[in-house]
């Protein structure tokens, strides 16, 4: 099937032009300036952009969708997180895999990569995380990259679920990644810290405005350092998740200044929103690790972004109904994590471009190129070129509204961004050629998401 998209604004990070793009099945066959509908080619369908922005699709590297915890799960599935993720522009995210008891890591990534290909409306990449140093992981290690699997997740906290390996174990893990051109990705919150914090306050109710208190931003800077340099030690490339303040952000210039090796994400609410949100009535909603932060930490990061000490924007998203987090009133215990994949999008083109931060060639550098970049998946993913799969977004700039909680797609029933008023919105998603969302309707199909073997990350390069 042959596609034309015509007289739209195409954008890459260095340029916007108004080509017309050719599609050819699941990939873009050309991007050329004036493409004839009545040509030599025969097109199947001639779709009109004028007035809108052609972007990549939008790759949200950061998600929890069908995430088992605390005895529960949450509302969003791997269907209805990416319909939601879809309808906002999203064609690719990218999920984990946990460690799974004597299962080999191989065993734990191909079961959750069967389970997401039944159900995934949009492509998918996996990242891999361990727990603890069982078996062989060298030789894991290397089944996991011959599957397409180039990245690994570690914690420096959580101790009593069992996620952080141990300093001994994560050098023997920084080591062997190096060696095999593996990512690591981490969560960085110093555990230590945290638990001197919380001796403290054990004889004390814990209501959401302490959680800010108890896993605070000097937690994020402690823990990016010392990961910082394990990387610097063993030569091992490191990408931060979710970078939350701008203490951490310090820790990024530092380890950078020494010639470490990193790459940096943060998300929406952690540039949007703020601890304020911790002591009002629906505080529980607003919990996640890291807590939010202070309005000084929003402009920090966004300065990080401007000047390029973020390279990417992901959402972290982790969707639990109203009744879920509000099963506890113990910042300790409440279900952490928010909603956010399909409004990923809108939230960055209003905050980041509609407002002068940065332009929209930096905004698609953000959400699509450099993710695909850094997880292995360029250029099959992230650029509109030929050759590339046809993922894309048409993206109506002059279209306001109003971000809301009956609108809001995900099976949590709100948006953690209810009344944002929103600069622009996605009205077509193409996934490979198909359109699978337009004007806010779904029109794709359970289980027509692929996975998408990735290869080693550009960070690696020199």
């Amino acid at each position: 099937m042959n596609i034309l998209i015509r007289n739209g604004r195409v954008v890459r990070p260095e340029s916007i032009s108004a080509d017309d793009i050719w599609i050819a099945g699941e990939q873009i066959r050309a991007v050329e300036e004036k493409i004839d509908p009545h040509g030599d080619v025969r097109f199947d369908q001639v779709i009109d952009a004028e007035g809108m922005y052609v972007l990549p699709g939008i790759i949200d590297a950061h998600t929890h969708y069908l995430l088992h915890s605390r005895g529960t799960v949450t509302a969003d599935g791997f269907y209805s997180g990416s319909v939601a993720g879809a309808i906002g522009g999203v064609t690719t995210a990218i999920d984990f895999a946990n460690q799974e008891g004597e299962k080999s890591l191989l065993e734990a990534a191909q079961a959750r990569i069967d389970a997401s290909q039944r159900e995934m409306v949009i492509d998918f990449g996996l990242h891999q995380c361990i727990f603890s140093m069982q078996g062989d992981m060298d030789q894991q290690l290397q089944e996991l990259k011959a599957e397409g699997i180039t990245a690994v997740k570690i914690f420096t906290t959580y101790k009593p679920e069992g996620y952080f390996i141990g300093e001994k174990g994560l050098k023997e893990l920084f080591r062997s990644c190096g060696r095999l051109g593996m990512m690591i990705t981490a969560h960085c919150e110093d555990d230590p810290l945290m638990e001197e914090i919380a001796r403290k306050y054990e004889e004390e109710l814990h209501p959401p405005r302490l959680h800010p208190v108890l896993r605070p931003a000097e937690a994020e800077y402690r823990a990016v350092r010392m990961l910082g340099e394990l990387s610097r030690e063993t030569e091992t490339p490191l990408y931060i998740v979710h970078l939350s303040s701008g203490r951490g952000l310090e820790a990024v210039d530092e380890l950078r200044a020494q010639g470490v090796r990193l790459a940096v994400e943060t998300t929406p609410h952690y540039l949007m929103l703020t601890n304020e949100l911790l002591t009002g009535p629906e505080a529980r909603k607003y919990i996640m690790t890291p807590p939010l932060r202070e309005a000084k930490d929003n402009e920090a990061l966004w300065q990080g972004l401007v000047q390029d000490k973020i390279q990417l924007v992901a959402t972290d998203h982790c969707a639990f109904t109203p009744e879920q987090k509000l099963q506890s009133d113990d910042c300790r215990t409440v279900l952490p994590g928010i909603p956010g994949t399909g409004e990923l999008l809108p939230l960055i083109y209003t905050a980041g471009v509609a407002s002068g931060r940065f332009d929209i060639g930096r905004m698609v550098s953000l959400l699509s190129e450099t993710p695909a970049r850094l997880f292995g998946m360029y250029p099959r993913k992230g650029r509109l070129q030929a050759g590339s799969d046809a993922d894309l977004v048409l993206f109506d700039p002059g279209r306001s509204w109003t971000i809301r909680n009956d609108t809001c797609r995900s099976a949590a029933g709100y948006t953690p961004y209810d009344g944002f008023q929103a600069a622009g919105m996605p009205v077509l998603t193409m996934l490979r050629g198909r359109i699978i969302a337009r004007e806010g309707e779904f029109f794709g199909s359970r289980g027509g998401g692929q996975f998408v073997q990735a290869g080693p990350s550009e960070l690696f390069q020199d």
